[in-house]
């Protein structure tokens, strides 16, 4: 089986920017398509642990990443495993399944759109 492509939403670059690297993020989704994930919240997205260098999982990221699309991974929201709050709330969650369930069956001609209009950017080159 072919690895999907994998993505990043511009909100979520932002985001990690100062946080976790490309790397990480590639090697996160890799786990991912093996069915490694710390939750499946439903709606096609999922809740996965990025380690930042020298912390480790366990002072790590938390991501959602919407996984249901045959072809692609796209991480969605992120937060540190510091920030206030025990972790994503309700409104976050809903909101991450809404845009999954958009991205759920984009074409390779989509997303190479929203590549160029700069909404998302491809992370993982096979």
């Amino acid at each position: 089986m072919r690895a999907r492509r994998v993505f990043k939403l511009k909100t979520f670059g932002r985001w990690a920017r100062k946080l976790v690297t490309d790397e990480a993020l590639c090697a996160a989704a890799r786990e991912i398509e093996q069915g490694i994930f710390e939750a499946d919240l439903g709606g096609g997205v999922c809740k996965k642990r990025v380690a930042i260098a020298g912390k480790g999982k366990s002072g790590s990221t938390r991501t959602l990443v919407a996984k249901k699309h045959e072809r692609a991974i796209f991480f969605l929201v992120g937060r540190e495993k510091s920030e206030p709050g025990s972790d994503f709330s309700d409104k976050v969650i809903d909101a991450a399944k809404l845009v999954a369930k958009g991205l759920e069956h984009a074409s390779a001609a989509q997303m190479t759109e929203m590549v160029d209009a700069g909404t998302i950017e491809e992370i993982c080159h096979d």
